[in-house]
Order: C-alpha cells, then sequence, then structure tokens
C-alpha cells in the first residue's frame, strides 16, 4: 500500500460520505482520488479500526539525532563548494555529529562518496598551454551562389556592393590548422573525405610538426578539439595516449570558445582581399598558406589573452550565446 499522509486519509474519508447519506464506493473514491482500491480500502479499514488518521506505527528503537535540517545543511554547504567531502561537512554543518553517521545520512540520500575525476586545470597561465585546433572550408569566389547586399539606387557597381568572381570556376579547400600561444602551427590541406585514419596523420605530421616548430614538448601541452566523431575515435584516442598528449575536455557546440574561429575569419578576409583572386584550387591553396603564415603572433596572442573573459562571459550567460 501507497504510504499516505493524515491529509490525504482525510480526503478519503470525506469523500466517503456524501450528502444523501449514502456512502461512495471504494471504486469511486479511488477514482476521485487517483489512488488504487486497495489504498483505499485499507485506509478506510485502519482509520475504522483505531479511530484517528495518525495511524503509523512508531518506529523501534531510540529517535535519530541526525534530523532532515542536518542533512539539508550537509547538502547545502557540498553543492556550495564550501565542503569536498563527507568529513568537511560534518565540521561545518553538524559538528556534534559523527563524520560517520553524516557519510551514512549522505548516502542514504543519494549522495555516495566517489572518486573524484581529474580533469586538466586552466588557470588564467595555463591556458597559454593549450593548441586549439579546427578543420575550416574556403571557397574559391563565385562558388557560394547567389550573395545578397544592401545597397542604395545607384550603389550597385562600389566595391563593397559588387560578388567578386573569376574566371572558370569555383571550388573549394578544406584545411585542418591549429594555433598556440607563440603563434600559428601548421596548416594541412586535407584531400577527399577524413576519416579517423586520415585525422591520426594529420595529427602525426602536422601537430607534432607545430609542436616541434615551437619547441613544445608534447606532454607539456593541453590538445583542443571539438567532439566530431573523427576526433573522438578509439583511433585519435590511442593515439594521444601513445603521444602523452592530454586532450581537454570539450562542450558540445561551444565556437564562442575556440579563438581558433577568429583565425579562420581572419584569414578569409586576408583571401578575400588579395589581388588577383585565385583562379582555382592551387592558387587558393598558396594564397591561404601565405595568409596563414602570415598572421603577427601579437594577433594570436591578444586571442589567448581574451580567454579569461571568454569564460567569464560563457559563466555569466550560463552556457548560453556571449559576445565573442
Amino acid at each position: 500500500m501507497v504510504h499516505l499522509s493524515c491529509a490525504k486519509r482525510a480526503k478519503i474519508l470525506e469523500l466517503r460520505h456524501t450528502p444523501s447519506g449514502k456512502p461512495r464506493s471504494i471504486s469511486e473514491i479511488a477514482h476521485i482520488t487517483g489512488h488504487c482500491r486497495e489504498t483505499v480500502r485499507l485506509a478506510l479499514q485502519r482509520v475504522g479500526e483505531t479511530g484517528t488518521l495518525h495511524y503509523d506505527k512508531p518506529h523501534p528503537g531510540r529517535p535519530r539525532h541526525f534530523t532532515p535540517r542536518d542533512l539539508n545543511h550537509c547538502k547545502l554547504v557540498l553543492a556550495r563548494g564550501e565542503a569536498q567531502n563527507a568529513t568537511e561537512a560534518q565540521h561545518l554543518a553538524c559538528p556534534d555529529r559523527s563524520a560517520r553517521t553524516v557519510r551514512r545520512r549522505l548516502s542514504e540520500a543519494g549522495l555516495p562518496g566517489r572518486v573524484r575525476r581529474e580533469k586538466p586545470y586552466l588557470s588564467p597561465l595555463n591556458w597559454k598551454l593549450v593548441v586549439f585546433s579546427d578543420e575550416s572550408k574556403f571557397n574559391l569566389f563565385g562558388s557560394d551562389g547567389r550573395q545578397w547586399v544592401r545597397r542604395r539606387v545607384g550603389e550597385e557597381f562600389l566595391d563593397r556592393n559588387v560578388k567578386k568572381k573569376v574566371q572558370g570556376g569555383g571550388g573549394s579547400i578544406m584545411v585542418w590548422g591549429c594555433i598556440t600561444a607563440n603563434g600559428v602551427g601548421r596548416l594541412h590541406r586535407i584531400n577527399g573525405i577524413m576519416d579517423a585514419k586520415k585525422y591520426c596523420a594529420i595529427l602525426e605530421q602536422s601537430l607534432l610538426g607545430t609542436l616541434h616548430d615551437h619547441h613544445l614538448s608534447p606532454s607539456a601541452i593541453i590538445f583542443q578539439q571539438d567532439n566530431d566523431r573523427k576526433h573522438t575515435s578509439k583511433l585519435a584516442q590511442h593515439w594521444f595516449e601513445d603521444h602523452h598528449i592530454t586532450v581537454l575536455p570539450w562542450p558540445s557546440s561551444s565556437p564562442d570558445m575556440n579563438i581558433i574561429e577568429h583565425v579562420w575569419g581572419e584569414l578569409k578576409r586576408r583571401v578575400h582581399a588579395r589581388n588577383p583572386l585565385p583562379r582555382n584550387r592551387e592558387e587558393l591553396w598558396t594564397a591561404l598558406q601565405e595568409e596563414w603564415y602570415g598572421l603577427s603572433p601579437s594577433f594570436i596572442q591578444s586571442l589567448y589573452d581574451s580567454l579569461p573573459r571568454r569564460v567569464k562571459a560563457l559563466k555569466d550567460a550560463k552556457g548560453s550565446h556571449t559576445p565573442y
């Protein structure tokens, strides 16, 4: 039988009696209250036997000294981070109770002791250890279809309002790149469809090459990547383990925090401003490399310097969109 409060028992007893004097059936009361027929029957039977709504049997043994208020206080100090474990919660919330009692009551409340997981700690200084990475697609002019612009009458041929087009075509190039606090890393052209095996080959060639170029040890950096299935594959995980590289846990759909997005934007602006424009994929690849390696270390450094502000903005927005 479901345990009923005194208020629910009183409601059942009230529904039992009708103005006409004819008592309602158990089925009717069960339908009105939402309880099963057996629960209603036993509630009426026990009220009739005891003559009171308070028919709970007393618990055997002495009453608990650890009250629900003590439990709530322990939960609060743990949730606020004021206490890291049951012993600290006992000292702060209920020093007159034993730590063993606090541990037992917290476990009963669904808060058993668990081993603390290890994650990289990122202070403002440690952000300098992070190597950010990503893939990006770059189109030749004329490959994106119709483009719209806001302009006044007579301004259709101003340079800012004209869609730049090259002879013969379109097309695109997919690249992988990474940045360090010292500047850009290597830019890698992706040919064909990238799978987990090809991704590991890129890491072997271009990530390790970047670390060598900047005199960085694989075990000393923290590597950032998104949660693409190729990045999180078993093959990639084994590669990182074999090379002793720590991977930064990364939430899904969090472009506001990946500063390399700003690098891609700057790279696209520079390529689109070239004169003459790239006319084919090979010229586009050459332009991308020239502009990529021409990005100043101070520009990259300014993005790294913005990371503490980005983290604060993301926290203030409770994980939602930020101005970045």
